[in-house]
């Protein structure tokens, strides 16, 4: 918390003192109804989005409890190493909200198609490239939190489940930076919603009871990624068109 307050501390006297189109001026500030309203319609289903998120994860934390201690533990070891693969793929979801935003707001509507791709296909390249390193360096990494065989073990049966298709999560999440760039975010939270998080906690109770093993829990990851991306890709796709229509001989 300290960190965080003298980072927030830091980068609001690098605002003030830019000579920058930026640059912030206290006595100035003031709330904008209009803006705030929009801030509101994007911000609170991305808040709810992430919020039913960590429901869903728990579920599944609870369903790996259930195989005893040591495989919690390489569970949550693979989990922290996933960590930094998702942290750069988020840079990619980041990036497209901010490109679309500003291709959208200058009605330069089909740049955003080339943002998508872009886009797309960095965060393919660097969560295969991240996620397939950590994977096969898994034995190396994983000893930094422990060095049991059986918890390291456990450690690697997850990463080879998820670590190694994680690029399927940064595409959806992509698809979904792309939707909030054009104004939407009731729309992927509902899809993200629907597909990542109620598909995984019917996974749970029903094809993981009858299979009971983590293999096949883990499966649940990227089925649940690769068919909200591929649903999201749809609902991109309407968007735009109607984007193009209403806007016709607009670039």
């Amino acid at each position: 918390m300290i960190s965080q307050a003298i980072s927030a501390g830091l980068i609001v006297r690098c605002l003030i003192l830019t000579d920058s189109a930026y640059r912030l001026e206290l006595k100035g500030i003031r709330i904008a109804g209009d803006k705030l309203v929009k801030m509101v319609q994007i911000g609170i289903p991305a808040g709810m989005q992430g919020a039913l998120f960590s429901i869903s994860n728990v579920l599944i934390q609870s369903s790996v409890n259930s195989f005893g201690s040591v495989a919690m533990a390489g569970n949550t070891a693979g989990s922290n190493i996933e960590g930094f693969v998702y942290t750069a793929m988020n840079a990619f979801h980041q990036a497209a909200i901010s490109f679309c935003g500003q291709n959208y707001g200058a009605r330069k509507y089909k740049r955003m198609g080339k943002v998508l791709l872009i886009c797309e296909l960095l965060v393919v390249a660097v969560g295969a490239l991240m996620g397939n390193a950590v994977y096969f360096g898994g034995g190396t990494l994983l000893r930094l939190y422990s060095t049991d065989a059986e918890v390291i073990r456990y450690g690697i049966l997850r990463m080879g489940y998820i670590c190694t298709l994680y690029f399927l999560c940064g595409m959806m999440d992509v698809a979904v930076g792309v939707l909030r760039g054009m104004g939407y975010a009731i729309m992927p939270m509902l899809v993200s919603l629907t597909g990542a998080c109620l598909l995984r906690v019917v996974w749970i109770y029903t094809v993981f009871q009858e299979y009971h093993t983590l293999e096949c829990l883990y499966l649940s990851y990227p089925i649940s990624w690769g068919l909200t991306f591929a649903v999201h890709m749809v609902c991109f796709a309407i968007v735009y068109r109607r984007l193009l229509k209403r806007d016709p001989g607009i670039e």
